[in-house]
Protein backbone atom coordinates (compact mmCIF):
# COMPACT_ATOMS: atom_id res chain seq x y z
CA UNK A 1 0.00 0.00 0.00
CA UNK A 2 3.02 2.63 0.65
CA UNK A 3 4.30 1.64 -2.60
CA UNK A 4 2.52 3.73 -4.74
CA UNK A 5 2.44 7.32 -2.48
CA UNK A 6 6.45 6.40 -2.82
CA UNK A 7 6.33 6.22 -6.85
CA UNK A 8 4.56 9.43 -6.77
CA UNK A 9 6.58 11.43 -4.46
CA UNK A 10 9.82 9.64 -6.08
CA UNK A 11 8.40 10.86 -9.79
CA UNK A 12 7.85 14.55 -7.77
CA UNK A 13 10.71 14.86 -6.94
CA UNK A 14 12.40 13.52 -10.06
CA UNK A 15 10.27 16.25 -11.97
CA UNK A 16 11.28 19.13 -9.97
CA UNK A 17 15.22 18.24 -10.10
CA UNK A 18 14.38 17.90 -14.32
CA UNK A 19 13.00 21.58 -14.32
CA UNK A 20 15.65 22.96 -12.00
CA UNK A 21 18.23 22.15 -14.01
CA UNK A 22 16.37 23.33 -17.41
CA UNK A 23 15.82 26.49 -15.80
CA UNK A 24 19.63 26.70 -14.98
CA UNK A 25 20.33 26.53 -18.47
CA UNK A 26 18.32 30.01 -18.58
CA UNK A 27 17.44 28.96 -22.32
CA UNK A 28 13.77 29.84 -22.31
CA UNK A 29 12.63 32.63 -24.17
CA UNK A 30 16.06 33.55 -25.54
CA UNK A 31 15.97 35.01 -29.33
CA UNK A 32 17.22 32.73 -32.11
CA UNK A 33 20.97 31.86 -31.96
CA UNK A 34 22.96 30.21 -35.10
CA UNK A 35 24.72 27.77 -32.99
CA UNK A 36 21.70 25.86 -32.16
CA UNK A 37 19.93 26.78 -35.67
CA UNK A 38 23.15 24.63 -37.51
CA UNK A 39 22.04 21.69 -35.74
CA UNK A 40 18.19 22.23 -36.74
CA UNK A 41 18.99 22.59 -40.14
CA UNK A 42 21.81 19.70 -40.39
CA UNK A 43 19.24 17.15 -38.79
CA UNK A 44 16.43 18.50 -41.15
CA UNK A 45 19.36 17.60 -44.17
CA UNK A 46 20.20 14.40 -43.06
CA UNK A 47 16.85 12.90 -42.53
CA UNK A 48 15.53 14.73 -45.38
CA UNK A 49 12.53 15.78 -43.46
CA UNK A 50 10.42 19.34 -44.02
CA UNK A 51 10.45 20.08 -40.38
CA UNK A 52 13.57 19.84 -37.64
CA UNK A 53 12.83 21.24 -34.00
CA UNK A 54 14.69 22.19 -30.68
CA UNK A 55 12.22 21.57 -27.97
CA UNK A 56 12.66 22.14 -24.19
CA UNK A 57 9.48 21.33 -22.35
CA UNK A 58 8.98 22.97 -19.11
CA UNK A 59 6.09 22.47 -16.34
CA UNK A 60 3.38 24.35 -18.93
CA UNK A 61 4.47 23.80 -22.66
CA UNK A 62 6.47 22.82 -25.70
CA UNK A 63 9.20 26.30 -26.06
CA UNK A 64 10.93 25.87 -29.64
CA UNK A 65 14.00 27.54 -29.72
CA UNK A 66 14.82 26.25 -32.90
CA UNK A 67 12.83 25.21 -35.72
CA UNK A 68 13.26 24.19 -39.47
CA UNK A 69 9.66 24.61 -41.82
CA UNK A 70 7.42 25.52 -39.00
CA UNK A 71 6.70 28.74 -37.49
CA UNK A 72 4.98 28.52 -34.20
CA UNK A 73 7.49 28.96 -31.22
CA UNK A 74 5.54 27.64 -28.36
CA UNK A 75 2.72 24.39 -28.01
CA UNK A 76 0.62 22.81 -25.15
CA UNK A 77 1.80 19.62 -23.32
CA UNK A 78 -1.01 17.45 -24.50
CA UNK A 79 -0.37 18.46 -28.55
CA UNK A 80 2.62 16.72 -30.40
CA UNK A 81 4.90 13.95 -29.17
CA UNK A 82 7.97 15.58 -27.43
CA UNK A 83 6.83 15.40 -24.35
CA UNK A 84 6.27 11.85 -24.07
CA UNK A 85 9.89 11.51 -25.61
CA UNK A 86 10.97 13.85 -22.42
CA UNK A 87 8.83 11.68 -20.01
CA UNK A 88 10.75 7.86 -21.82
CA UNK A 89 14.06 9.39 -22.22
CA UNK A 90 14.29 7.47 -24.83
CA UNK A 91 14.74 7.86 -28.64
CA UNK A 92 10.59 7.81 -30.18
CA UNK A 93 10.29 7.14 -33.41
CA UNK A 94 6.54 7.18 -34.88
CA UNK A 95 6.76 5.96 -38.69
CA UNK A 96 3.07 6.27 -39.22
CA UNK A 97 1.58 8.30 -36.57
CA UNK A 98 -2.44 7.59 -37.65
CA UNK A 99 -1.16 2.87 -37.26
CA UNK A 100 -0.28 3.89 -34.10
CA UNK A 101 -3.11 3.67 -31.70
CA UNK A 102 -1.71 6.12 -28.69
CA UNK A 103 -0.71 8.72 -30.93
CA UNK A 104 -3.40 8.65 -33.54
CA UNK A 105 -5.82 10.90 -31.86
CA UNK A 106 -3.01 13.10 -31.27
CA UNK A 107 -4.16 17.30 -31.95
CA UNK A 108 -1.33 17.54 -34.35
CA UNK A 109 -2.32 14.74 -36.28
CA UNK A 110 -5.93 14.57 -36.71
CA UNK A 111 -5.70 19.08 -37.13
CA UNK A 112 -3.27 20.99 -39.13
CA UNK A 113 -0.31 20.21 -39.74
CA UNK A 114 -1.12 16.92 -39.63
CA UNK A 115 1.82 15.30 -38.68
CA UNK A 116 2.15 11.06 -40.13
CA UNK A 117 5.61 10.82 -38.99
CA UNK A 118 7.80 12.09 -35.88
CA UNK A 119 11.43 11.07 -34.97
CA UNK A 120 12.45 12.29 -31.20
CA UNK A 121 16.06 12.38 -29.53
CA UNK A 122 15.69 13.53 -26.11
CA UNK A 123 18.21 15.71 -24.80
CA UNK A 124 19.90 14.32 -22.21
CA UNK A 125 21.65 15.93 -18.91
CA UNK A 126 25.24 14.99 -17.63
CA UNK A 127 22.54 14.35 -14.68
CA UNK A 128 20.66 12.29 -16.59
CA UNK A 129 17.95 14.66 -16.65
CA UNK A 130 15.72 15.12 -19.98
CA UNK A 131 14.70 18.66 -20.43
CA UNK A 132 13.75 18.26 -23.87
CA UNK A 133 13.92 16.39 -27.73
CA UNK A 134 15.93 17.44 -30.92
CA UNK A 135 13.17 16.07 -33.40
CA UNK A 136 11.83 15.85 -37.17
CA UNK A 137 8.80 15.67 -38.53
CA UNK A 138 7.24 14.88 -41.79
CA UNK A 139 3.64 15.19 -43.22
CA UNK A 140 3.74 11.51 -44.46
CA UNK A 141 4.54 7.93 -43.44
CA UNK A 142 8.45 7.07 -44.01
CA UNK A 143 11.42 5.33 -41.82
CA UNK A 144 14.78 6.55 -40.68
CA UNK A 145 17.94 4.39 -41.30
CA UNK A 146 20.12 3.76 -38.69
CA UNK A 147 22.64 6.41 -40.02
CA UNK A 148 20.43 8.67 -39.71
CA UNK A 149 18.82 8.22 -36.01
CA UNK A 150 22.77 7.73 -35.02
CA UNK A 151 23.52 11.45 -36.69
CA UNK A 152 20.41 12.43 -35.13
CA UNK A 153 21.62 11.50 -31.24
CA UNK A 154 25.30 12.77 -31.96
CA UNK A 155 23.10 16.52 -33.22
CA UNK A 156 21.38 15.85 -29.47
CA UNK A 157 24.50 15.42 -27.46
CA UNK A 158 25.88 18.71 -29.39
CA UNK A 159 22.62 20.69 -28.26
CA UNK A 160 23.47 20.02 -24.81
CA UNK A 161 26.97 20.32 -25.12
CA UNK A 162 25.96 23.56 -26.43
CA UNK A 163 23.87 24.41 -23.24
CA UNK A 164 26.36 23.22 -21.01
CA UNK A 165 29.24 25.47 -22.56
CA UNK A 166 26.51 28.41 -22.23
CA UNK A 167 26.07 27.75 -18.39
CA UNK A 168 29.66 27.53 -18.27
CA UNK A 169 30.62 30.75 -19.78
CA UNK A 170 27.95 31.94 -17.86
CA UNK A 171 29.52 30.86 -14.17
CA UNK A 172 33.04 31.66 -15.38
CA UNK A 173 32.10 34.99 -16.26
CA UNK A 174 29.92 35.41 -12.21
CA UNK A 175 33.08 34.06 -10.77
CA UNK A 176 35.52 36.61 -12.89
CA UNK A 177 33.06 39.18 -11.50
CA UNK A 178 33.21 37.78 -7.73
CA UNK A 179 37.21 37.82 -8.47
CA UNK A 180 36.94 41.21 -9.76
CA UNK A 181 35.42 42.58 -6.71
CA UNK A 182 37.35 40.07 -4.57
CA UNK A 183 40.17 41.94 -6.05
CA UNK A 184 39.36 45.66 -5.64
CA UNK A 185 38.43 45.13 -2.12
CA UNK A 186 41.90 43.01 -1.33
CA UNK A 187 43.46 46.22 -3.39
CA UNK A 188 41.34 48.88 -1.31
CA UNK A 189 42.25 47.20 1.75
CA UNK A 190 45.89 46.94 0.85
CA UNK A 191 46.25 50.67 -0.31
CA UNK A 192 44.55 51.15 3.52
CA UNK A 193 47.01 49.30 5.51
CA UNK A 194 49.44 51.26 3.10
CA UNK A 195 48.34 54.16 4.34
CA UNK A 196 47.95 53.54 7.40
CA UNK A 197 51.62 52.58 7.87
CA UNK A 198 52.56 55.41 5.86
CA UNK A 199 51.00 57.54 8.51
CA UNK A 200 52.51 55.59 11.35
CA UNK A 201 56.02 55.85 9.81
CA UNK A 202 56.04 59.76 9.31
CA UNK A 203 54.13 60.36 12.50
CA UNK A 204 57.21 58.92 13.94
CA UNK A 205 59.35 60.99 11.50
CA UNK A 206 57.40 63.92 12.54
CA UNK A 207 57.63 63.58 16.45
CA UNK A 208 61.82 63.52 16.04
CA UNK A 209 61.36 66.49 13.75
CA UNK A 210 59.18 68.20 16.08
CA UNK A 211 61.24 67.71 19.15
CA UNK A 212 64.32 68.49 17.57
CA UNK A 213 62.97 71.71 15.97
CA UNK A 214 60.86 72.47 19.98
CA UNK A 215 64.47 72.42 21.67
CA UNK A 216 65.59 74.92 19.10
CA UNK A 217 62.60 76.98 19.06
CA UNK A 218 62.54 77.12 23.07
CA UNK A 219 65.97 78.93 22.99
CA UNK A 220 65.52 81.35 20.75
CA UNK A 221 61.65 81.45 22.21
CA UNK A 222 62.69 82.19 25.53
CA UNK A 223 65.47 84.79 24.35
CA UNK A 224 63.61 86.27 21.95
CA UNK A 225 62.00 88.61 25.34
CA UNK A 226 65.46 89.29 26.62
CA UNK A 227 66.86 90.52 22.85
CA UNK A 228 63.75 92.97 22.57
CA UNK A 229 64.55 94.31 25.85
CA UNK A 230 68.42 94.38 25.48
CA UNK A 231 67.60 96.57 21.72
CA UNK A 232 65.13 98.70 23.90
CA UNK A 233 67.81 99.33 26.27
CA UNK A 234 70.86 99.83 23.87
CA UNK A 235 68.52 102.54 21.81
CA UNK A 236 67.47 104.46 24.60
CA UNK A 237 71.07 104.52 25.87
CA UNK A 238 72.42 105.89 21.94
CA UNK A 239 69.47 108.29 22.68
CA UNK A 240 71.00 109.91 25.83
CA UNK A 241 74.54 109.75 24.50
CA UNK A 242 72.73 112.26 21.34
CA UNK A 243 71.26 114.14 24.44
CA UNK A 244 74.11 114.88 25.99
CA UNK A 245 76.70 114.80 23.37
CA UNK A 246 75.05 116.50 20.65
CA UNK A 247 78.00 116.82 18.29
CA UNK A 248 79.92 113.72 18.25
CA UNK A 249 83.59 113.28 16.50
CA UNK A 250 84.03 112.43 12.85
CA UNK A 251 84.12 109.29 12.80
CA UNK A 252 81.14 108.48 14.60
CA UNK A 253 78.99 110.78 12.25
CA UNK A 254 80.55 108.99 9.38
CA UNK A 255 79.29 105.40 11.03
CA UNK A 256 75.75 106.25 12.16
CA UNK A 257 75.71 108.01 8.34
CA UNK A 258 76.48 104.31 7.05
CA UNK A 259 74.50 102.04 9.06
CA UNK A 260 71.24 104.76 8.76
CA UNK A 261 71.17 104.64 12.33
CA UNK A 262 67.75 106.47 11.66
CA UNK A 263 66.52 103.51 9.57
CA UNK A 264 67.43 100.79 12.00
CA UNK A 265 66.11 102.86 15.38
CA UNK A 266 62.71 102.60 13.47
CA UNK A 267 62.75 99.03 11.64
CA UNK A 268 64.41 97.28 15.09
CA UNK A 269 61.33 97.23 16.53
CA UNK A 270 59.43 95.44 13.62
CA UNK A 271 62.10 93.20 13.01
CA UNK A 272 61.69 92.24 16.71
CA UNK A 273 58.11 91.79 16.65
CA UNK A 274 58.23 90.10 13.25
CA UNK A 275 60.79 87.41 14.93
CA UNK A 276 58.24 86.99 17.92
CA UNK A 277 55.20 86.73 15.82
CA UNK A 278 57.46 83.82 13.38
CA UNK A 279 58.81 82.24 16.72
CA UNK A 280 54.80 82.22 17.70
CA UNK A 281 54.13 80.43 14.42
CA UNK A 282 56.47 78.08 14.36
CA UNK A 283 55.39 76.87 18.04
CA UNK A 284 51.97 76.60 16.95
CA UNK A 285 53.29 74.49 14.04
CA UNK A 286 55.56 71.93 16.43
CA UNK A 287 52.37 71.52 18.47
CA UNK A 288 50.13 70.53 15.54
CA UNK A 289 53.36 68.16 14.57
CA UNK A 290 53.36 66.64 18.22
CA UNK A 291 49.11 66.35 18.19
CA UNK A 292 49.99 64.82 14.30
CA UNK A 293 52.62 62.10 15.59
CA UNK A 294 50.72 61.32 19.22
CA UNK A 295 53.44 61.91 21.69
CA UNK A 296 50.83 63.11 24.19
CA UNK A 297 48.24 60.66 24.11
CA UNK A 298 45.71 60.26 27.44
CA UNK A 299 43.60 58.05 28.84
CA UNK A 300 40.75 56.70 27.38
CA UNK A 301 37.52 58.00 28.90
CA UNK A 302 33.60 57.17 28.37
CA UNK A 303 32.95 60.83 25.81
CA UNK A 304 29.30 61.75 25.15
CA UNK A 305 29.58 63.36 21.54
CA UNK A 306 27.08 65.87 22.00
CA UNK A 307 28.43 67.36 24.66
CA UNK A 308 31.88 67.55 22.72
CA UNK A 309 29.69 68.98 19.55
CA UNK A 310 28.32 71.49 21.74
CA UNK A 311 31.71 72.32 23.42
CA UNK A 312 33.27 73.06 19.86
CA UNK A 313 30.85 74.85 18.42
CA UNK A 314 30.52 77.50 21.90
CA UNK A 315 34.18 77.52 21.24
CA UNK A 316 33.84 78.65 17.19
CA UNK A 317 30.22 81.02 18.19
CA UNK A 318 32.16 83.92 17.42
CA UNK A 319 33.17 82.62 13.41
CA UNK A 320 29.47 81.66 13.12
CA UNK A 321 27.70 84.91 13.73
CA UNK A 322 27.22 87.49 10.67
CA UNK A 323 29.50 90.30 9.73
CA UNK A 324 29.28 93.16 7.61
CA UNK A 325 31.15 91.17 5.52
CA UNK A 326 30.15 87.77 5.97
CA UNK A 327 26.31 86.37 6.43
CA UNK A 328 25.48 84.44 9.73
CA UNK A 329 26.40 80.58 9.76
CA UNK A 330 23.31 78.57 10.29
CA UNK A 331 24.02 75.51 11.98
CA UNK A 332 21.27 72.68 11.88
CA UNK A 333 21.35 69.53 14.26
CA UNK A 334 19.95 66.60 13.98
CA UNK A 335 20.97 64.51 17.11
CA UNK A 336 20.00 60.55 18.12
CA UNK A 337 20.24 58.78 20.76
CA UNK A 338 23.82 57.53 21.31
CA UNK A 339 25.84 55.96 24.44
CA UNK A 340 28.15 57.06 25.67
CA UNK A 341 31.57 55.97 23.82
CA UNK A 342 35.45 54.95 25.37
CA UNK A 343 37.81 57.29 23.05
CA UNK A 344 40.43 60.13 24.16
CA UNK A 345 38.30 62.82 24.24
CA UNK A 346 41.01 65.62 23.82
CA UNK A 347 41.64 63.67 20.84
CA UNK A 348 38.08 63.60 19.28
CA UNK A 349 37.26 67.40 20.07
CA UNK A 350 40.39 68.48 17.92
CA UNK A 351 38.77 66.16 14.97
CA UNK A 352 35.57 68.03 15.57
CA UNK A 353 37.28 71.36 15.65
CA UNK A 354 39.14 70.68 12.63
CA UNK A 355 35.89 69.50 10.27
CA UNK A 356 34.10 72.45 11.43
CA UNK A 357 36.84 74.90 11.07
CA UNK A 358 37.24 73.74 7.40
CA UNK A 359 33.57 74.00 6.74
CA UNK A 360 33.73 77.43 8.12
CA UNK A 361 37.04 78.52 5.94
CA UNK A 362 34.92 77.22 2.92
CA UNK A 363 31.71 78.45 3.40
CA UNK A 364 33.35 81.93 3.69
CA UNK A 365 35.49 81.53 0.79
CA UNK A 366 32.30 80.39 -1.20
CA UNK A 367 30.93 83.25 -0.30
CA UNK A 368 34.04 85.71 -1.64
CA UNK A 369 34.42 83.57 -4.75
CA UNK A 370 30.51 83.74 -5.83
CA UNK A 371 30.25 87.68 -4.62
CA UNK A 372 33.60 88.96 -6.05
CA UNK A 373 34.33 89.59 -2.20
CA UNK A 374 30.84 92.30 -2.11
CA UNK A 375 29.25 91.35 1.33
CA UNK A 376 25.81 90.20 0.41
CA UNK A 377 22.97 88.09 2.36
CA UNK A 378 20.89 86.42 -0.67
CA UNK A 379 23.44 82.78 0.39
CA UNK A 380 22.23 81.04 3.15
CA UNK A 381 25.85 79.17 4.78
CA UNK A 382 24.43 76.48 6.59
CA UNK A 383 26.06 73.43 8.40
CA UNK A 384 24.80 70.34 9.00
CA UNK A 385 25.53 67.82 12.17
CA UNK A 386 23.57 64.77 12.31
CA UNK A 387 24.51 61.68 14.90
CA UNK A 388 22.65 58.36 14.55
CA UNK A 389 23.55 54.45 16.07
CA UNK A 390 24.33 52.21 13.24
CA UNK A 391 23.58 48.43 13.56
CA UNK A 392 23.91 48.97 17.27
CA UNK A 393 27.61 48.65 16.57
CA UNK A 394 28.29 52.04 15.48
CA UNK A 395 28.44 56.04 16.18
CA UNK A 396 28.50 57.53 12.85
CA UNK A 397 28.39 62.03 12.90
CA UNK A 398 27.97 63.61 9.95
CA UNK A 399 28.92 66.94 8.74
CA UNK A 400 28.20 68.86 5.55
CA UNK A 401 28.21 71.94 4.49
CA UNK A 402 26.72 73.98 1.32
CA UNK A 403 30.32 75.29 0.35
CA UNK A 404 31.63 74.72 -3.03
CA UNK A 405 32.46 71.18 -2.64
CA UNK A 406 35.92 69.44 -3.79
CA UNK A 407 36.61 67.63 -7.28
CA UNK A 408 37.14 64.05 -6.71
CA UNK A 409 41.03 64.19 -7.67
CA UNK A 410 41.00 66.66 -4.32
CA UNK A 411 38.80 64.92 -2.08
CA UNK A 412 41.17 61.65 -2.43
CA UNK A 413 44.06 63.98 -1.60
CA UNK A 414 42.81 65.44 1.96
CA UNK A 415 43.74 63.76 4.41
CA UNK A 416 47.42 63.74 3.03
CA UNK A 417 49.74 65.04 5.32
CA UNK A 418 50.72 68.97 4.53
CA UNK A 419 47.60 69.07 2.10
CA UNK A 420 45.86 71.98 1.97
CA UNK A 421 43.59 73.97 -0.34
CA UNK A 422 43.92 77.01 1.50
CA UNK A 423 45.95 80.33 0.42
CA UNK A 424 49.81 80.41 2.29
CA UNK A 425 49.95 81.26 5.65
CA UNK A 426 46.12 80.00 6.23
CA UNK A 427 46.69 76.20 6.83
CA UNK A 428 49.74 73.89 7.61
CA UNK A 429 48.15 70.91 5.92
CA UNK A 430 48.14 68.82 9.25
CA UNK A 431 44.33 69.10 10.14
CA UNK A 432 42.63 66.58 8.55
CA UNK A 433 45.47 64.38 8.91
CA UNK A 434 45.59 64.57 12.54
CA UNK A 435 41.78 63.66 12.56
CA UNK A 436 42.19 60.40 10.26
CA UNK A 437 45.08 59.68 12.51
CA UNK A 438 43.21 60.13 15.33
CA UNK A 439 39.56 58.44 14.49
CA UNK A 440 41.66 55.75 13.07
CA UNK A 441 43.59 55.44 16.47
CA UNK A 442 40.05 54.45 18.03
CA UNK A 443 39.16 52.08 15.72
CA UNK A 444 36.79 54.32 13.74
CA UNK A 445 36.95 56.08 10.11
CA UNK A 446 36.97 59.07 8.66
CA UNK A 447 35.52 59.92 5.36
CA UNK A 448 34.60 62.22 2.67
CA UNK A 449 31.79 62.76 0.08
CA UNK A 450 31.96 65.99 -2.03
CA UNK A 451 31.37 67.39 -5.40
CA UNK A 452 31.94 70.53 -7.12
CA UNK A 453 29.14 73.08 -5.99
CA UNK A 454 27.26 69.80 -3.88
CA UNK A 455 29.60 71.08 -0.44
CA UNK A 456 31.15 68.57 1.69
CA UNK A 457 30.25 65.53 3.93
CA UNK A 458 32.76 64.74 6.30
CA UNK A 459 31.38 61.13 7.89
CA UNK A 460 32.69 59.88 11.24
CA UNK A 461 32.60 56.31 12.59
CA UNK A 462 33.47 54.86 15.83
CA UNK A 463 32.75 51.63 17.39
CA UNK A 464 30.40 51.93 20.40
CA UNK A 465 32.55 48.73 22.24
CA UNK A 466 36.02 50.45 21.48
Amino acid sequence: MQKQPDKILAAVEHETARLNRLYQYEILDTPAEADFDDLTKLAAQICQTPVALIVFVDAYRQWFKSKVGMEITNAPLEAGFCPYTVQKGDTLIIPDTLADPPFAKNPVVVSPPHVRFYAGIPLITEENYSIGTLCVLDFVPRQLEQQQIEALQTLSRQVVAQLEQRLLTRRITQKNQQLDQALKELTHTQTQLMHNEKMVSLGHLVAGIAHEINNTLNFIYANLPYANQYTKDLLSLIKLYHKYYPNPVVEIEAATTAIDFNFIEEDVSKLMSSMTIGSERIHQIVLQLRNFSRVEETEKTAVNIHENLENTLLLLGHRLKGTSEYPKITVIKEYGHLPEIECYAGQLNQVFMNILTNAIDSLRSNLKSTINDQPTFEWNPCIWIKTEVLDFDYVVIQIADNGPGMTQKTCSMIFDPFFTTKPVGYGTGLGLSISYQIINNCGGQLTCVSAPGQGAKFVIKLPIGA
